[in-house]
Formats: structure tokens, C-alpha cells, sequence
């Protein structure tokens, strides 16, 4: 595996555990208390380098 192929490994990683947690708190009934707008954003970064990575 190449060094960038590591790091979208180990980023894609972290964006599944986020996601793991929103699920978890917005399926408690505790969403209201979740930043959407920063896991939006976090997840266009993911978006974006997916994108440069496919080129």
C-alpha cells in the first residue's frame, strides 16, 4: 500500500467512526446536540480527496 493510499485508508477510517457516533446520538434522540455543519464539512474534505484520489 502506497503512503497515500494509507492516508485515505486511515481518513476513511476516522469519517466511519464519526459517522458510527452521529448515528448513535442522533438514533438516542441526543442529534439536537451534534455540530452537523462540522461533520458536513468533514465529510466534503473526505469527498474531495476521494475526488483528487480517482484522478
Amino acid at each position: 500500500m502506497t503512503s497515500d493510499a494509507a492516508t485515505l485508508a486511515g481518513l476513511l477510517r476516522k469519517a466511519q467512526w464519526l459517522l458510527d457516533d452521529v448515528a448513535f446520538e442522533v438514533a438516542a434522540g441526543r442529534g439536537v446536540d451534534i455540530d452537523l455543519s462540522q461533520v458536513a464539512g468533514v465529510l466534503e474534505e473526505v469527498a474531495l480527496l476521494l475526488r483528487v484520489s480517482a484522478e
